[in-house]
């Protein structure tokens, strides 16, 4: 019953029999059964030949106003459960910031594996990861982002995963050693560590009342890894200017305290690179979605 509907549904919109015959693969005469059997089922006249075309009756309009919507939603979804099975199959060249890889990536692309198993994927983890932009299928990278900051343009699509502020920390034993700063120029007289995956140089960004402060700390310790950074901070070598969400857990656990908080700082965003839809392979396109959606 479902495919006469459907079938009704395009000899009105084709106004002929056979040109809807010709979409569903079967012969004009079967296709004049078919609706004869429609309208037999329902007792009703769906249809009536005017100037050489097929129209629909006030009781043929009914059906196909509430059906039709239907039938396209039904495409819709055979469209996708095939791009489905072309998508689980293909390899990925991703290229991706080592704090994502560490706390996300590799979750998500387990995951996407126990559906898609005939997918391959090759990650490189690099704290430079838009300079992989012409071999990467993907490419997942870290920006710290102040008033006036300017990106540059790869002619590649950008969509935002997640933002986070940064924040000054440092551990209780620090501070206890040395008294915590309460202006940003105070910084200059402390040991201050600082990735420059995450800032890109050892500026820090601090704003208040409208004014905005690039401090330059002492490169006590510089490294290329947020974790690394982390721990140097909970083991009391100095203050680090570190996005708040890797933070979080050691302030909660009161290993960590911060310091300037009554500042505003530069925002970490990370963000999500790839080929606009024309460029991009499907399996590409799958698991960007993938990961935009959970």
């Amino acid at each position: 019953m479902l495919d006469k509907m459907a079938f009704f549904v395009y000899v009105i919109r084709t106004g002929s029999i056979s040109a809807a015959a010709r979409r569903f693969n079967i012969s004009v005469s079967a296709g004049s059964r078919w609706l004869q059997d429609l309208e037999d089922s329902f007792g009703l006249t769906l249809c009536r030949r005017t100037n050489r075309r097929l129209t629909a009756t006030p009781a043929g309009q009914k059906l196909m106003d509430d059906f039709s919507p239907m039938v396209d939603s039904a495409e819709q979804l055979c469209r996708t459960l095939q791009d489905f099975q072309q998508h689980d199959k293909g390899h990925l060249n991703i290229a991706c910031t080592p704090v994502f890889a560490n706390h996300y990536l590799m979750a998500k692309i387990s995951a996407y594996l126990i559906e898609n198993p005939n997918v391959t994927f090759n990650v490189n983890v690099t704290p430079w990861a838009l300079d992989h932009s012409s071999e990467a299928d993907l490419i997942i990278s870290a920006n710290a982002c102040y008033q006036g900051y300017q990106e540059k343009d790869l002619h590649l699509v950008r969509r935002e995963l997640m933002q986070s502020p940064f924040i000054p920390v440092a551990s209780p034993a620090y501070l206890y050693r040395r008294s915590a700063p309460s202006i940003p120029t105070d910084l200059a007289q402390h040991q201050c560590l600082f990735a420059t995956t995450l800032t890109g140089s050892n500026d820090w960004i601090f704003e208040k009342n409208g004014e905005t402060q690039m401090i330059k700390v002492p490169k006590s310790l510089e490294v290329n890894d947020s974790d690394l950074l982390l721990q140097s901070a909970i083991q009391g070598a100095g203050i680090a200017y570190l996005p708040a969400f890797i933070a979080e857990p050691a302030l909660a656990e009161h290993r960590l305290e911060r310091v300037l908080d009554d500042y505003e700082t530069s925002i970490w965003s990370l963000n999500l690179y790839y080929h606009p839809p024309t460029k991009a392979s499907a399996v590409a396109s799958h698991f960007k979605s993938f990961l935009l959606e959970n």
